[in-house]
């Protein structure tokens, strides 16, 4: 066969092999490319931590009601009788003392007519300054040991609600200068005796309720009324004065119990008292004796 057929021949196989693969690469599926592999999620930044807070010193809520504070709570008492809260019973013992001074001359004649001499001398040692400072005295120390929050709250209530009474109505009195029935006197306005009475009756009832407002209001009822039997005041003055003792009474009672929020001084979160009694040594570790604790 001639070179030039063979070739040819060569050149059509070749270009037939290929179209040959050409048509096979064409008819596969493409594949896709790769995906590239998912990077790991960035760290989510941590917040950053709160700032350390500055320790506060512990706040103790407790009442006005201790021994060393009493004498500020004296001058809080007095300015606290000014209070709004005391207008509502200023305006009602007012209306009534001003309403009962019309029977004032019948109130004097009926015990001119009556007499009730053991009442009135009963009455006058019962609500006396002396007698009622002496009680309450002696009740507020009782009650600094008392274990009832209510009688201890009571006891010192009622020791400055009599300083406070005894201040304004001896304020009151000077100011006035009513003549009192019997004339031996320019003090009758109000009735001490019976402001006396009111105001310690109403410091108790507002610790105890209607449990202490039957019979302290009994007894400060019995008071007023001997200043009438004894001659020494007019009706009017009883009522005024039994307004001035339950004004007090309240002032008193709403300031001492308002909670204080100033921290306590490390030397009063001690116990305030300890009595003990315990085994003791000599400094020496020799012998065997009993040691006493005291501390107020």
């Amino acid at each position: 066969m001639a070179p030039s057929v063979r070739a040819a021949r060569r050149t059509a196989v070749a270009v037939l092999a290929a179209l040959a693969v050409a048509v096979a690469a064409a008819s596969q599926e493409p594949v896709p490319p790769p995906s590239p592999a998912p990077s790991a999620p960035s760290p989510t930044p941590a917040a950053p931590s709160p700032a350390p807070k500055r320790k506060k010193e512990p706040i103790v809520v407790r009442d006005h009601r201790t021994v060393r504070s009493f004498p500020a709570n004296l001058g809080h008492n007095i300015v606290e009788v000014w209070n709004p809260h005391s207008l509502r019973p200023l305006l009602i013992g007012g209306a009534a003392t001003g309403a009962l001074s019309f029977l004032d001359d019948n109130t004097v004649n009926y015990f001119a007519d009556h007499p009730h001499e053991n009442w009135g001398n009963i009455g006058r040692i019962m609500g006396g300054t002396l007698v009622v400072g002496a009680a309450s005295g002696a009740l507020f120390g009782v009650g600094r040991y008392a274990n009832g929050d209510r009688f201890r709250a009571a006891t010192y209530d009622m020791s400055q609600a009599v300083i406070v009474n005894f201040l304004y109505a001896t304020l009151i009195k000077v100011s006035v200068r009513r003549e009192r029935p019997d004339h031996s006197d320019k003090y009758s306005f109000p009735s001490g005796h019976a402001s006396n009475a009111f105001a310690c009756a109403q410091v108790w009832v507002e610790q105890y309720g209607w449990k202490a407002a039957v019979p302290g209001y009994l007894v400060a009822g019995y008071i007023a009324g001997s200043r009438l039997a004894a001659n020494k005041h007019y009706l009017s003055d009883v009522a005024a004065g039994a307004t001035l003792g339950i004004i007090v009474g309240k002032s008193v009672a709403r300031w001492d119990s308002k909670p204080s929020h100033k921290p306590l001084p490390p030397e009063l979160t001690a116990p305030s008292r300890e009595i003990s009694l315990a085994p003791a040594t000599a400094p020496d570790g020799s012998g065997l004796g009993l040691r006493l604790t005291v501390r107020f």
